[in-house]
């Protein structure tokens, strides 16, 4: 994310931004909030009066503030979507009140108004304005399926699955070629996607098929490929790499393993020291009361769903966190552990001794 201007003006604070990726629209998904008012250039379908009754007059480029309602990230079209009344727009046009969505994307510039910034917002802008934002691209596979998976600072998702075609039915003689072409479609798609991105490179599964095709992207496309074993394919191949420490290493700064070895921490102590975890609004703020916590873990789902009173109670939490020497980490949630800590209540607390 580009920050063009902070500042502040009639008792709200104004912060325009750029997107510069797909990570940014993510970014902003979790910045902006109901009530938010948002600003900036869009397509308006424009319609004047006649004598005959309204017409149609076609899409014009207008700058419209609305305050903000509604909001969806569409992961496979990378388009951030906000809705809401229009509160400023120029006055020819006639449509204060009336309803507009911003569709934004990458190089799209908004201005977004709060009352007030919460930490929360704070930790997020910073995190958007960071430079250092690892991808890694992972590839799982065997001798039958390939499944490649786009690792992003905040997410897993699956990018894609080829299958090899190879059968019992192909002769020895004909499976060379048949595992080179299956070889040249994995390696044209990461190409293709490494093109958009850089990334890290990751090959694994069961068996030798992970090795060749190490060689492969070595030899043909002069990747640097990180190889390591996995008893399987899919989902339980990246949580079995996440778990040893492979992804960890290529993806330290990244805010999903911060958060997977956060939350392994919590439910670590959950099962073996129970004492020194708590989780569930009302254990966790008897906890930080009595200042016994140590790092608070808050769901960012919960926090973006919260009312307004709600978040700014969870607010005050994590200020008197701070306030007696803890650390407050936000939790996406969109991964594994993520959904795990919504499980918990969506706020959990590492102690640094247990209660009474």
């Amino acid at each position: 994310m580009l920050l063009i201007e902070r500042d502040q003006k009639h008792g709200m604070v104004e912060v325009e931004v750029e997107v510069e990726d797909s990570d940014d629209l993510w970014h902003l998904y979790n910045i902006v909030d109901r009530g938010d008012r948002v600003c900036g250039y869009t397509m308006r379908e424009i319609k004047v009066s006649r004598g005959t009754g309204e017409e149609r007059a076609g899409r014009r480029r207008v700058y419209l503030c609305i305050s903000v309602e509604d909001l969806s990230f569409q992961t496979f079209t990378d388009r951030l979507r906000i809705k809401g009344k229009v509160v400023h727009a120029p006055e020819e046009l006639n449509i204060q009140g009336s309803y507009h969505s911003f569709s934004v994307g990458v190089r799209d510039r908004l201005k977004i108004l709060k009352e007030e910034w919460l930490s929360f917002h704070n930790e997020r802008l910073a995190a958007s304005l960071s430079k250092e934002r690892p991808k890694a691209l992972i590839v799982t596979l065997d001798d039958q399926d390939a499944l490649i998976y786009s690792m992003r600072d905040y997410d897993v998702r699956e990018a894609l699955s080829i299958k090899s075609g190879i059968t019992g039915k192909y002769a020895d003689s004909d499976r060379p070629a048949a595992k080179g072409e299956y070889f040249a479609e994995i390696a044209g798609a990461l190409s293709r996607m490494l093109q958009k991105e850089k990334a890290e490179v990751v090959v694994a599964g069961p068996g030798f098929t992970k090795n060749d095709l190490a060689k492969y992207l070595r030899e043909r496309l002069r990747l640097k490929v990180v190889e390591d074993s996995t008893s399987s394919v899919g989902e339980p191949a990246v949580r079995e790499l996440m778990n040893r420490g492979t992804i960890q290493k290529l993806m330290a700064s990244s805010a999903l393993v911060r958060d997977a070895r956060l939350i392994d921490e919590l439910l670590s102590r959950l099962s073996r020291s129970p004492g020194l975890a708590a989780y569930g609004i009302e254990e966790v703020k008897r906890a930080v009361e009595a200042g016994t916590v140590e790092v608070l873990l808050l769901s960012e789902r919960l926090f973006k769903s919260a009312e307004p009173v709600e978040r700014r109670a969870i607010e005050d939490l994590c200020k008197k966190t701070e306030r007696y020497g803890g650390k407050v980490y936000f939790i996406g949630g969109e991964h594994e552990k993520g959904r795990q800590l919504v499980g918990l209540g969506g706020i959990a607390a590492l102690l640094r001794y247990a209660l009474n």
